[in-house]
């Protein structure tokens, strides 16, 4: 009984979000292969269904899945606070602090929360409703400076979401796959054939950085962010990507540079596929391993 609840659950999921999106729209720089020192610390389920995760650290969590529906948990996911966003069906996330957290996704609908996930606030729509596709990449400083992007376009924010400056993607980018800024204004956005590229002028321009020798690794299409990036300087970065969502098979991967992209150091990374988030230290990788199940790894430098 409990399975057959669950799969009514995951087909309702996909039904509702799937009406969302419809009323939408609708060899390269050197690179070596390491063996990583990936740790799963630990996998944890909720009681509903997850569509974007991420761990802050081990002991603070938030989630977001059908219709705006949020939670949080601040002991290491042992219990969980359901709250609700009122926004459609939540895909993008970024957790600044245990206080500040953004959230993005369907029908344009963009919300901020202060107080860890308590209570939710209506930002500036992202967009307009001629997309094709929920934003899926949040990268934010804090509770008033970031950027947000969907497969196909990209915009900042430097007044907390009152506006958003819409701005062109790089001339020579395929869909987006994820993006991240590590100071005001300067970032780099990854496209889905692994292309980097670089800003300095809050995406005014864009400079090509370099490309990801993926070798047989290949996103499969989907409304889920199934690549994150941390830089900590325009030099230091992480790359993580998924072939897919959960149950795809495949190999995630992940990418390390020391000098902004010239030279990368790969490595395979112990999970099976799914949604995936990087803390802002980069540190913590959460996975979405199944509907309603997060897996947590941790990188040992």
């Amino acid at each position: 009984m409990n399975k057959n609840r669950k799969r009514v659950r995951e087909i309702s999921r996909t039904l509702l979000c799937s009406i969302s999106l419809f009323l939408l729209c609708s060899c390269s720089p050197g690179s070596s292969h390491s063996s990583g020192a990936w740790e799963v610390i630990g996998v944890y389920n909720e009681d509903h269904s997850i569509m974007t995760e991420g761990f802050l650290h081990e002991e603070y969590v938030a989630t977001g899945g059908v219709l705006g529906l949020m939670a949080y948990s601040s002991d290491g996911a042992k219990t969980w606070l359901q709250t609700n966003s009122v926004a459609d069906c939540r895909y993008g996330i970024e957790i600044v602090s245990p206080e500040v957290i953004w959230t993005c996704g369907g029908a344009t609908n963009v919300r901020k929360s202060v107080d860890g996930g308590r209570t939710w606030s209506v930002q500036a729509a992202f967009g307009d409703q001629t997309i094709k596709g929920p934003c899926h990449s949040a990268s934010f400083l804090d509770e008033t400076t970031g950027w947000l992007a969907n497969s196909e376009i990209f915009g900042t924010t430097t007044d907390g979401g009152t506006s958003w400056n819409m701005r062109s993607l790089p001339e020579t980018s395929s869909k987006v796959a994820s993006i991240d800024t590590y100071r005001p204004g300067e970032g780099y956005l990854l496209d889905q054939n692994g292309a980097l590229f670089f800003t300095k002028d809050d995406g005014k321009h864009w400079r090509d950085g370099s490309h990801l020798a993926w070798g047989s690794l290949k996103m499969s299409m989907s409304a889920y962010q199934l690549a994150a990036i941390r830089f900590s300087d325009s030099k230091h970065g992480l790359i993580v990507v998924s072939p897919g969502d959960y149950g795809n098979e495949g190999q995630m991967m992940a990418f390390h540079t020391s000098d902004g992209g010239e030279n990368w150091i790969s490595e395979s990374v112990p999970v099976t596929a799914g949604s995936v988030y990087l803390s802002r230290t980069g540190g913590y990788l959460t996975v979405i391993t199944a509907y309603d199940q997060l897996t947590l790894l941790r990188h040992q430098e």
